[in-house]
């Protein structure tokens, strides 16, 4: 007797989707998103964090698919991209830190306009988002306040956005302490009752060719990826013993940045076939890039 697919696991059953951190991820996220309503599978509750926060948002607030990919793929850089470097080195002055080149204004400007809720508690979906709380030194859920400010700090990529002050707390991306927050989302309110946890993982590079004037960064982000990717392995291990049900499919897409938001077209096709597949196959160990 052959094993269960995935969607058959799935249909049917009240499961949550956590989408995970991914530099500029968006487009990942949204073709998985369409991947699983192509399969006629909806998700109860969503989570998510930095990138997967922001789709997972548009997801729990009621947008058909058609509208988040349109919403996703119109994206032009100057939509987002606000630099103030002499802003950015007055609130180092001031004593605020040197903490990213953007100031997020747009970024917030462009939730607030996408978002047709102003709140979590107007959601039609229940939602749960996590960022890096600098000041405490930990990871924060969110599942209740303001929307877009909240959005804005799970998103706050470290050094290219400004921190987010939120209630005298500075936050960053979320996805430095917790970037696939699935025991995040079973140990909270909005997890009881789930038949099972479903996980769009988009790697990190964990390896890097440590070399050059940059060499310093890129091993700390390679250092900081493969950390990441333990904090996960970690945290399904404990699932695990709890006997959660949590399905990982992980999806290795085309690179898109600010500078190549056009490659976000193919790693949109790209993840919803990967999904596909994933669906019509029993489920897989999680074995990151």
């Amino acid at each position: 007797m052959s094993a269960p697919t995935l969607h058959s696991l799935l249909e049917g059953r009240r499961f949550g989707l956590v989408l995970s951190a991914g530099y500029f991820g968006f487009y990942g996220h949204t073709g998985f998103l369409k991947g699983l309503a192509g399969a006629g599978l909806s998700p109860a509750v969503y989570a998510g964090t930095s990138a997967g926060a922001l789709v997972a948002a548009h997801a729990a607030a009621g947008l058909s698919i058609q509208q988040i990919e349109e919403t996703t793929l119109s994206r032009k850089r100057h939509e987002f991209w606000d630099p103030d470097p002499i802003g950015a080195v007055r609130n180092a002055a001031r004593g605020f830190g040197l903490t990213g080149l953007l100031k997020g204004q747009r970024l917030r400007s462009l939730l607030e306009a996408t978002l047709p809720v102003r709140t979590f508690e107007e959601l039609p979906h229940p939602l749960l988002v996590v960022a890096s709380n600098l000041t405490r030194g930990g990871p924060t859920v969110f599942t209740e306040g303001e929307l877009a400010p909240r959005l804005h700090a799970s998103a706050a990529y470290p050094g290219l956005f400004r921190s987010v002050r939120i209630d005298g707390d500075q936050f960053w991306d979320g996805g430095l302490v917790d970037k696939a927050p699935a025991l995040a989302l079973a140990e909270s309110e909005l997890g009881r009752d789930l038949d099972a946890i479903l996980v769009h993982y988009l790697p990190s590079r964990s390896r890097a060719d440590i070399g050059g004037p940059m060499a310093y960064a890129k091993a700390l982000t390679a250092g900081m990826a493969g950390l990441r990717r333990e904090n996960y392995r970690l945290q399904l291990e404990v699932l695990r013993s709890r006997g959660v049900k949590v399905y990982t499919v992980v999806s290795v897409l085309p690179q898109v940045s600010p500078d190549s938001l056009e490659e976000g077209f193919s790693a949109l096709d790209q993840a919803r076939t990967s999904c596909q597949r994933a669906l019509a196959r029993p489920p897989q160990e999680f074995e990151p890039i």
